[in-house]
């Protein structure tokens, strides 16, 4: 594989965001931090994968993953972190590909782990931090942050966006790449995890801000799943105990998909 860097991957998960992508890869490229970014798609009927091809071909800093079908935002960002162990990563950055998270503010998480933190959180919930989101979706938003905060007693007020930066040689193995939430409630359990098992996490301010387009693709019964997930991480609090890590990992989550860099494309 031909990638320029080996310090920091920025990873999407993507379905239907044809209109956002190009213009979300480019900022993050053009970043003043060295990156490559890796996309995994779920077969988006929109074309996204499609796109994402010629991008590929044309850019060794790309690269794609494509599932044959679609197998959730949490399976995807599992196949992510275990992507970044595979081929050496030494940070993680994450964020949702339809402009709720600003590109511009990657490099504020990436400071802050330059700075000594393990893990940086973007947040709306703490001092500097907003969300443009108004009515019941700030009334759910601030709701769910608010009750697992209380309930699970841990240092963060942050556990529902997946914007987030990690130095991945202070992460146990498995920690993430484990998780068993296919969908949303993913982000819940890798927040309550690594706030339980690594030693210096922090939050950032962050504008959090409504999709650029598109629509949300967030089930209504996330909620009642979310919220059984909350209560299931209350009762268990058993400590994570990380096995070796080995690269057939990476390879049992690759079922079923293709691998797409400018490598393979010349």
């Amino acid at each position: 594989m031909a990638l320029q860097s080996r310090e920091t991957l920025v990873f999407l998960a993507t379905y239907n965001e044809r209109s956002n992508i190009d213009r979300l890869v480019h900022s993050i490229l053009t970043l003043p931090i060295s990156c490559d970014v890796l996309v995994i798609d779920d077969n988006s009927p929109d074309g996204t994968g499609t796109f994402l091809k010629q991008r590929v071909a044309a850019d060794e800093r790309i690269t794609l993953i494509s599932r044959a079908e679609r197998l959730g935002v949490g399976s995807a960002h599992r196949l992510g972190w275990a992507y970044a162990r595979r081929f050496g990563y030494r940070r993680i950055v994450t964020l949702d590909a339809d402009f709720s998270h600003d590109p511009l503010e990657i490099p504020r998480l990436v400071a802050a782990l330059d700075a000594g933190a393990d893990v940086a959180l973007g947040s709306r919930f703490i001092p500097g931090g907003k969300c443009d989101y108004k009515g019941w979706r700030l009334f759910l938003s601030r709701t769910a942050n608010s009750l697992a905060r209380r309930l699970l007693g841990l240092p963060i007020r942050e556990y529902t966006t997946s914007f987030r930066a990690a130095n991945l040689r202070s992460i146990p193995f498995g920690l993430i790449e484990t998780i068993p939430n296919d969908g949303y409630a993913f982000f819940l359990t890798a927040a309550v995890r690594l706030a339980r098992h690594v030693k210096h996490i922090t939050e950032v301010p962050i504008c959090f801000r409504d999709r650029y387009s598109g629509i949300s693709k967030i089930p209504k019964a996330e909620i009642f799943f979310g919220f059984a997930n909350l209560v299931g991480l209350f009762f268990d609090q058993r400590p994570f105990e990380p096995a070796p890590f080995a690269p057939y990992i990476f390879d049992e989550l690759m079922e079923f998909s293709e691998l797409h860099t400018r490598h393979c494309c010349e």
